[in-house]
């Protein structure tokens, strides 16, 4: 006779297995290199079995780890390493039950209850059954990993995969391959590779990388993440990289993007006819290949994976209007290598490292746009990359309480420099009738900065995690130990950069001298070095309590406590922030297990780049002379044209900037500095409507705050004092700034009192950025047949700053662009910033035709960013430098009083294209003797679509109502037509 009750209880309990594997992906620890599973065990009444104990076991290397459960049944395994794992739960009187296998993600806890009963055989959950969406989470990330990446026509990098989020733009190419994150600039995220901090700290443009192959998932979060992550107001990249099993795998793959099967972006030519940008002899080829090996060295205990990574990437093409052409080759190859290390079941060491040291060698050559023939000038070096590695600790102290550990470097090459740096000076020519462009001197290579600098980071961590009941408590310390070496200085022979200009006799220079009668054009010539190293000591306290309010509600309370200790160049305190407190809470409510309504609010603090340190606290000599320009002639520099000048006696008295001795801090930085900081809102829907199908809606507002940036005030040390100097203080625009003074003008170095400037009042407004945005999202889940994901993103980034770096002119100055250096350049910034991009469609997926054979898409369609029409002029009066937001229209004399113009804010001078992309792959999987090949080919803009993505703002060259030719003229466009083509196998 069949027992009804018991057969119901089955269903019941099969029931609960499938719901529970729809399990939260909720925030784990130690920079979310892990993952986790929870749950509990219920009997047969539906309650908790208190006497349970729950074994999970890791498939792939055999690690198991046995907890017992609470008084309700409740059990928790932290701190799990990603990868395929199945759980069993045993208990008195019970019969045992185990799970099928299922995949733990980083940064995700999977939720599994377990029933047990006297007669239950088995209760599978399968992976089909795995929730769309996480009901525990009120943050925003893309969680993706190698299997889901091989079927996808991706280009092989982190920003790539980054892009495939909603809220990611593409930033300004000039700036390297990198993406805004919610309007912020490209120089405000951070990337971790195995929970090791590799993002550049000098200007936040960049990261340590390592090959594509060598990765195994990416956690992209664009908002609202825990307070264990900081030192963002942008997004956050998370990659993990792949590590040994107990299976020995042997494989090599290569990758091949040939010349033959790439377009080329089409040349710009101007009104009348002359070439603008030549790209019709542009050629690329990267050719790399990645040879591995993994496995145990003692089985269930000690595993590694090894891989090395040659490549050969080249470059060629014309640069400007053609009259140059340079050749360039990178060909260092990649190593790296990871082991981990199971002492036991409670502890665990893995040990990351690998070096991205290369060099970028570039030649230059005078180019014949006619002919096509060449004259060898220069080579040009860069030197990037280094040594990294991380050491991490994890310990399960007791069945609630976990702790991980690391430390580690990450080292960075700064160093640019060229075979003639030393013989040939940077001329730049403002005349109105000059006669070889404005680029007179030496140019490319070598450039007019010559750099020579090494960053390394010295990290430490520790966090904790307690499970206690309802709240998961998380807790830890992390500081960051950043070290700056820079020397760097102009190139020529007397390292000097010099300026070519016309002139009013008797106007002001910027020394206070006048310029002599007669004299109509003069020579400014600039000298400035800068050496010393800089250290930066970042630290945080964070705690986060993750509360199950109820069996729906769950919160998320954390608080973060950042400081920031910038040092000038004798090790003294330059910078020094603290008291940053960073609230974090987020809500999610499980409205009916299949769609949730959540909402975030969080502060997150911006650390003060060290390239801040470099620029205003170090040994730097900067000074400035003019002459009288009494005749110029055109030289020859190995085949190239360069103006050579002959000056008179020096006018007036040298204008230094710096002596060259480290700075009184007091005299440059504001003593009551504010921090910069962003506060972030987010409130949105997600549900699941169909078997493998979500949807999801959210909106974003962010705002920062505190802008931190270098200003001019020689004007108001004048007017107020009688000291005529020029003076940059680091200061909050807008702000009151407290600095120390020579207020009785001895000249003498001394800083006789303390005096407040009103920033405000000098016309320096304060910095603000917004972000608005609306996304929608749909996405359907692999279920081995095709999956599909896709998002629109209305979005609006406007205010008087983009950040840490300016797309403007591409300055990654971090901290100290040209924004806010002078009240006439703020006049106008306030619109759209450059990382506005009011729509984007996105769209990727993926179908198996057959077992072997799949195909992929990858598609993006994006409005154009803002255009500007930069002036030199000001109904002030010209600024030394910079752009402004006023064009002459009429009356454009030297006397700038008298000019007319017209006034044209940011942003308001149209946009560039929209920009569609459309990338296609084929994957063919072919098994043979246990012998696995993979062949594939990938097709990147398939259409071939050529939009414009930058162009020309500059209206006017050296004076009001100097029009320039080339204004609006098209200066970049997007990537064109690429294969790249593949083939690997693995043993």
């Amino acid at each position: 006779m069949v027992n009804r009750n018991s057969n119901i209880f089955k269903r019941t309990l099969a029931a609960i297995a499938v719901t529970a594997a729809f399990g939260a992906i909720s925030p784990a620890m130690a920079q979310s290199t892990t993952g986790a599973v929870s749950g509990q065990v219920i009997g047969s009444s539906k309650q908790g079995v208190d006497a349970a104990s729950v074994t999970i076991r890791n498939v792939e290397t055999g690690y198991t780890r046995t907890v017992e459960v609470d008084a309700e049944g409740n059990y928790r395994f932290p701190a799990l390493p990603i990868g395929r794992y199945s759980i069993t739960a045993d208990a008195p009187g019970y019969a045992q039950n185990q799970s099928e296998e299922f995949r733990i993600n980083a940064g995700g806890t999977r939720k599994i209850t377990v029933g047990l009963a006297t007669d239950v055989e088995r209760i599978e959950v399968s992976g089909s059954s795995i929730s769309m969406i996480d009901m525990t989470s009120s943050g925003t990330s893309l969680n993706i990993g190698e299997v889901e990446l091989d079927r996808l026509p991706v280009p092989r990098n982190a920003t790539s995969v980054a892009l495939l989020a909603p809220s990611t733009t593409a930033g300004d190419s000039r700036f390297g391959n990198l993406a805004s994150f919610g309007g912020s600039s490209v120089a405000e995220n951070a990337v971790y590779i195995n929970g090791l901090n590799v993002t550049n700290f000098r200007t936040g443009t960049g990261f340590s990388d390592v090959p594509f192959e060598f990765y195994e998932q990416f956690e992209v979060k664009t908002g609202g993440y825990s307070a264990e992550f900081g030192r963002s107001t942008g997004g956050v990249i998370n990659a993990i990289t792949k590590s040994g099993t107990n299976e020995f795998k042997v494989g090599a793959n290569l990758y091949y993007q040939p010349e033959s099967l790439r377009e080329q972006s089409p040349d710009t030519y101007l009104a009348d006819g002359n070439a603008y940008v030549i790209n019709r002899f542009d050629e690329r080829s990267e050719l790399e290949g990645n040879i591995y090996a993994s496995g145990a060295i003692i089985e269930d205990t000690l595993f590694f994976y090894g891989i090395y990574n040659p490549r050969d990437i080249s470059r060629e093409g014309t640069t400007g209007e053609g009259s140059s052409f340079f050749d360039e080759s990178s060909d260092d190859a990649f190593y790296g290598g990871k082991i981990d290390w199971v002492i036991n079941e409670d502890h665990k060491l893995e040990l990351l490292a690998f070096s991205d040291s290369n060099t970028v060698t570039t030649e230059n050559y005078k180019f014949d746009l006619d002919s096509g023939e060449t004259v060898y000038q220069s080579t040009g070096y860069e030197e990037n990359g280094g040594d990294n590695w991380s050491l991490t600790y994890t310990g399960y102290l007791s069945d609630d309480l976990t702790v991980t550990a690391l430390y580690g470097k990450n080292k960075y090459d700064l160093t640019s420099k060229s075979n003639v740096q030393n013989e040939c000076s940077f001329h730049y020519d403002l005349r109105a009738d000059a006669p070889i462009g404005r680029f007179a001197g030496c140019i490319g290579s070598p450039a007019y900065l010559v750099e020579e600098g090494q960053d390394e980071r010295e990290a430490m961590r520790i966090d904790f995690e307690w499970f206690i009941g309802d709240h998961l408590v998380r807790f830890g310390y992390d500081t960051e130990t950043n070290t700056s070496d820079a020397l760097e200085g102009y190139s020529g022979p007397e390292g000097k950069f010099v300026y070519l200009r016309d002139g009013t006799p008797g106007a002001e220079l910027d020394n206070g001298s006048t310029l002599p009668e007669g004299v109509t054009e003069y020579v400014e010539e600039r000298i400035r070095t800068v050496d010393g190293s800089f250290e930066t000591e970042n630290s945080a306290f964070y705690i986060e309590d993750q509360w199950s309010v109820t069996d729906r509600l769950t919160a998320t309370i954390g608080l973060r406590y950042d400081s920031f200790d910038n040092k000038n160049g004798e090790g003294e305190t330059f910078v020094e922030i603290d008291n940053m407190w960073a609230p974090r809470l987020g809500l999610s409510y499980d409205i009916d297990g299949e769609s949730k309504v959540f909402a975030n609010v969080g502060r997150y603090f911006l650390p003060v780049a060290s390239n801040t340190n470099v620029r205003l606290s170090g040994n730097e000599y900067d000074v400035t002379t003019y002459y009288p320009l009494l005749g110029t002639s055109i030289e020859d520099f190995n085949g190239s044209e360069y103006l050579d000048y002959v000056k008179g006696d020096q006018i007036g008295a040298e204008r230094v900037n710096a002596d060259g001795s480290v700075p009184d801090t007091r005299s440059i930085v504001d003593q009551d500095l504010d921090p910069m900081y962003q506060d972030e809102f987010i409130i949105g829907y997600e549900a699941i409507f169909a078997e493998n199908w979500s949807w999801g809606i959210r909106g974003i507002r962010r705002e920062l705050n505190g802008a931190i940036d270098d200003m001019e005030i020689s004007s108001y040390l004048d007017d107020t004092y009688g000291c005529h100097a020029a003076s940059y203080i680091l200061g909050n625009p807008g702000d009151i700034a407290t600095i120390f003074a020579d207020t009785d003008c001895s000249g003498d170095g001394s800083l006789d009192e303390a005096i407040d400037v009103d920033l405000a009042e000098l016309g320096f407004p304060e910095g603000e950025r917004k972000y608005n945005s609306v996304e929608v999202t749909l996405a359907r889940g692999w279920d081995g047949k095709w999956s599909f994901n896709a998002s629109y993103t209305w979005a609006q980034s406007y205010g008087n700053t983009e950040g840490l770096v300016k797309s403007d002119n591409a300055q990654d100055d971090a901290g100290i662009t040209q924004d806010f250096d002078f009240a006439e350049l703020m006049d106008g910034a306030y619109g759209y910033l450059p990382n506005d991009r009011r729509h984007t469609f996105k769209a990727y997926g993926s179908y198996s035709l057959t077992e072997d054979l799949t195909l992929g898409a990858n598609f993006i369609l994006s409005s154009g960013r803002p255009l500007n029409a930069f002036g030199i002029g000001h109904p002030n009066g010209v600024p030394s430098y910079g752009d402004t937001f006023y064009v002459c229209a009429d009356n454009c004399t030297d006397d700038t009083v008298e000019n007319d113009y017209t006034k044209f804010n940011r942003g308001s001078y149209g946009r560039t294209d929209w920009t569609p992309r459309l990338d296609l792959n084929v994957t063919y999987n072919l098994s043979l003797y246990e012998t696995e090949v993979v062949l594939r080919a990938d097709v990147f803009n398939v259409l071939n679509a050529s939009s414009v993505q930058r162009r020309n703002e500059t209206a006017e060259l050296s004076f009001p109502g100097d029009t320039n030719p080339r204004f609006m003229a098209a200066t970049s466009y997007q990537t064109p037509r690429y294969v790249q083509v593949s083939a690997g196998i693995e043993f």
